[in-house]
């Protein structure tokens, strides 16, 4: 391979190999790798609305709705009305969805911090993000990849 797959396998590989991981210590907490990326994106604390949680998320729509249903049977999560236009819902993060993402973003710190991961590494996977998604400003993605966990 030469050139831009090996950037695509590379990319592609990095990520599985670490879903692996991620996925055990999600497996202890009987947490879904789906719910775990809601999860991560509702823990800045000011909550999404399902069009923007879908998209941070990686999830389409249909497969959110169940999703979060199943997460407010759980207590993970609740619906609360926008202040502003009260025919919109906003998504967020409950208390006992809060202590888990505290469990499970501290285990997988403690994963990240055994790898070779400088923020070199963290900054250039940003841009080229930035580049890819030309709706997307880097300087956000390195803010939301602190709590990328």
């Amino acid at each position: 391979m030469r050139g831009s797959t090996d950037l695509m396998y590379l990319l592609t590989r990095a990520e599985r190999l670490m879903s692996r991981r991620v996925a055990a210590i999600l497996g202890a907490e009987r947490c879904s790798m789906d719910a775990w990326r809601v999860v991560r994106v509702l823990a800045d604390g000011h909550g999404h609305f399902m069009t923007e949680l879908s998209e941070l998320s990686f999830l389409p729509p249909g497969s959110l709705t169940r999703l979060i249903d199943h997460m407010v049977e759980e207590n993970l999560v609740y619906r609360r009305g926008d202040d502003i236009d009260r025919r919109r819902i906003r998504v967020h993060l409950s208390a006992r969805g809060r202590g888990l993402h505290d469990r499970v973003d501290e285990e997988i710190r403690q994963i990240i911090a055994e790898l070779p991961v400088s923020p070199e590494l963290l900054e250039h996977l940003g841009v080229l993000i930035a580049a890819l998604d030309g709706s997307v400003a880097t300087v956000s993605i390195l803010q939301r990849g602190k709590a990328l966990t």
